[in-house]
């Protein structure tokens, strides 16, 4: 949003003058200048405006470095001009994994309008990137504060206290986020949103080890985005700690089947599938499988695993 300049106004002089004729080209000149500045500010009003509209489309397309010199050059030119600018630069040197610049603009985002719940989630996220979950976890809260209406706000407070291990007030941030986004039919990244939300609560249930709340939320982030592996483990993983080792394995078999994943992922799904496979009478194949994450990984402790076999505990 663009804060328009006031149209500057000119004084003309009306001292009567002895000579009438001076006096009115006087007059003339004075309305022109007053005429001119007016075009003059509309515009670069207009300019202005057009060039923010296209740092803007860049910024959403994620073209951050043309974002960026746009911000830059607008602020050059009026650097108390508006918070969202600042705020927008942030984005963009975010995007560009400069986080410490970017906090630098999202700082001066909030100095200029500490009500802007904007700029205090754009100083979370540079905080979050910086390491500082604690000063990053205040910041998205003070932009809650503000407006507890957006539901970005409290999946960007969600994953901190993930990150911070707080699992409990992580569920509480991700159910504020779902009864938001739920009521919010025409948001453009709905969807994804509650699929996130969804995901983060069941890595939270299970950390807390409730596994059914967890196979219940990861079902229902499933359903928003199908194909996420994230969320295809976590159904594995709570489907074998309650006990549901079929379907467990089912599952991990389904993953296994997935292109494109790394060795590390496959050694990982594998070894799911295998401590599953020793809770049934299909035991001995276990030891092939464990054989396989042996092949694909040097992580230590994936060995460690694999090495245990069945009599892991």
């Amino acid at each position: 949003m663009i804060s328009f300049e006031p149209i500057i106004q000119t004084n003309v002089n009306k001292k009567f003058s002895r000579l009438a004729t001076i006096t009115i080209f006087l007059l003339g000149i004075g309305a022109s200048i007053g005429l001119g500045i007016l075009i003059m500010t509309r515009y670069w009003q207009t300019k202005e405006l057009e060039q923010t509209y296209q740092a803007d489309n860049l910024l959403r397309q994620k073209k951050y470095p043309l974002a960026l010199a746009t911000y830059q050059r607008l602020l050059a030119n009026n650097p108390t001009h508006s918070d969202r600018l600042w705020v927008n630069q942030g984005s963009a040197l975010l995007g560009l994994q400069r986080y410490h610049d970017a906090l630098k603009s999202c700082d001066q985002a909030t100095e200029l309008n500490s009500k802007s719940d904007l700029a205090w989630n754009c100083r979370g996220e540079a905080l979050y990137y910086l390491g500082r979950y604690d000063t990053a976890f205040a910041a998205f809260k003070q932009a809650i504060a503000i407006n507890a209406q957006n539901p970005t706000f409290w999946l960007n407070q969600n994953q901190v206290l993930l990150d911070l291990a707080q699992h409990e007030q992580a569920i509480v941030a991700s159910q504020e986020a779902i009864a938001l986004l739920e009521s919010q039919s025409q948001s453009s990244n709905r969807q994804l949103y509650l699929a996130i939300a969804f995901r983060r609560q069941g890595q939270s249930w299970l950390a807390l080890e409730k596994n059914q709340p967890a196979l219940t939320a990861f079902n229902q982030a499933v359903t928003y985005q199908p194909n996420n592996l994230a969320t295809q483990q976590g159904i594995g993983v709570a489907l074998y700690r309650l006990g549901r080792y079929e379907e467990a394995i089912a599952t991990f078999t389904q993953i296994l089947q997935r292109d494109h994943l790394t060795k590390e992922q496959q050694a990982i799904n594998l070894l799911y599938q295998g401590i599953s496979l020793c809770q049934t009478p299909q035991a001995s194949a276990a030891s092939e499988v464990f054989a396989q994450v042996k092949q694909l990984t040097k992580n230590l402790q994936l060995q460690k695993i694999a090495k245990a076999g069945c009599g892991i505990r």
